[in-house]
């Protein structure tokens, strides 16, 4: 079984504890200690996906305090897993909920998917570091018994 998780803040965190304080200030006690507990929920929010070889599903999740939510799906045959190179760019004209780096700059992320036959494709497994997702791709490689193909240079070649 294959299982990658990673912490997920959220901006909506510090609307809710804006909106705590605000009921405080006018006295909106009930309001203030509900929009106080969603903002706790919301803080220790975390996102993953699970891999289950045996049953050939995986499921996409958001976990808040242990409470899983998402769905089982079926796995699509997997042909192989790629880590690819991803350019961060700042653009002032759209929002973005990620930090980008200063305007005129880009920087670079690494993320793993899997290749599977079907209308999917692919499926997105992970985000982050190269070597954090370097060793991801190759757990997962291993976990499913596939080959891995690293494509963060010109150059692609197989790792596994």
């Amino acid at each position: 079984m294959y299982n990658y998780e990673r912490y997920n803040f959220r901006v909506i965190t510090l609307l809710l504890g804006l909106m705590a304080f605000i009921f405080l200030v006018y006295e909106t006690y009930a309001g203030a200690i509900l929009s106080l507990v969603l903002a706790v929920l919301v803080t220790f929010s975390y996102e993953g996906i699970t891999i289950d070889p045996l049953t050939q599903r995986f499921i996409k999740y958001d976990r808040f305090f242990g409470i899983r939510i998402g769905k089982w799906e079926s796995l699509p045959k997997p042909s192989y897993v790629t880590l690819v190179r991803i350019n961060l760019n700042n653009q002032r004209n759209m929002a973005s909920p990620v930090v980008t780096p200063q305007p005129g700059k880009s920087t670079r992320a690494y993320k793993v998917n899997l290749v599977v036959e079907g209308d999917l494709r692919y499926i997105s497994i992970c985000r982050g570091p190269l070597e954090k997702m370097r060793n991801e791709a190759l757990k997962l490689g291993r976990t499913l018994d596939i080959r891995v193909l690293d494509y963060t240079s010109p150059d692609k070649k197989w790792i596994l």
